[in-house]
């Protein structure tokens, strides 16, 4: 059997991570956008003993995360599994590649397994959590186009609300990537993150706005310490056209404004560059 699901990538903002015991409560608190390139997959189910085996873009791999969340969903059944990932996006740059792969993995074999779709949520939020790639790509992804994750974890538990507004996307990629569990793992930085997080996301909530949301975008880019001198430098020439800030945590940027054949023209100076839109639509099958 096999079955093809498109999951979209997911950016970030602004965030304060925020840890619990319960993986489903566990998350963090922030806004961001999913965007229309994301992982398409396509998986194939046959009897066997368990076995699975993953490709990123025709090479095979190893693929902790999208692993973590097949082999939930499978549970005891003797099965053997082949996820074939194609990635739109490059990985550790602060697109949510990690948790679209294994949610859209997750997507199509809940499919094949008639299990429901909630469930490929939890096994793939469940994945971020414990290898510690994203804390709320998933809820993002789950809510689609602008959210504001009020609350930390996966909804019903977490509180994940849409935000007014749709735009068009210019993605830039400025420098090597950055692996987010590395990050999340050194608890200075870890604690410094959550203090400027957490009044950002606060000053979210009291004016959900778009505009608000680059503001406050840009003072958690500037208090946080996550960004580098080639993401400062690719945000204040993207600002010249619009708004723009970088997109978390990577190398990388979002870029919004009125003229996106000027404003890509001025950032493919910086980098590798990508035109994307919102997407509201979520994970579906192909």
């Amino acid at each position: 059997m096999k079955a093809k699901a498109f999951c979209p990538g997911h950016i970030t903002g602004l965030f304060q991570v925020c840890e619990h015991e319960d993986v489903m409560t566990c998350g963090s608190r922030g806004a961001g956008l999913s965007i229309s390139l994301g992982v398409i997959s396509e998986v194939e189910v046959k009897e066997g003993t368990g076995k699975i085996d993953i490709w990123l873009n025709g090479l095979k791999a190893q693929a902790p995360v999208t692993e973590h969340a097949v082999r939930s969903l499978l549970g005891d059944r003797r099965l053997d599994v082949k996820v074939h990932n194609e990635l739109q996006m490059p990985l550790a740059q602060g697109f949510g590649t990690s948790a679209a792969g294994s949610l859209s993995a997750a997507w199509a074999l809940a499919s094949l397994i008639d299990l429901p779709e909630g469930e490929a949520y939890a096994a793939a939020h469940s994945a971020e959590i414990v290898n510690r790639t994203g804390m709320g790509d998933v809820s993002g992804i789950m809510r689609g186009g602008i959210e504001l994750r009020k609350k930390p974890g996966l909804p019903p538990i977490g509180d994940v609300q849409r935000m007014n507004g749709h735009m068009n996307l210019v993605l830039a990629i400025v420098g090597p990537s950055i692996p987010t569990a590395e990050m999340l793992g050194k608890k200075e930085v870890q604690e410094h993150i959550n203090a400027v997080g957490e009044r950002c996301v606060d000053g979210l909530m009291q004016e959900p706005t778009l505009d608000n949301f680059f503001r406050m975008s840009n003072e958690f880019m500037e208090g946080s310490g996550l960004s580098t001198p080639e993401v400062r430098r690719a945000v204040w020439e993207a600002k010249k056209w619009g708004w723009a800030s970088q997109a978390m945590i990577g190398n990388s940027i979002f870029a919004t404004g009125p003229d996106l054949t000027l404003l890509r023209e001025a950032l493919s100076a910086y980098g590798e560059t990508f035109l994307c839109t919102l997407d509201v639509k979520g994970p579906r099958l192909l």
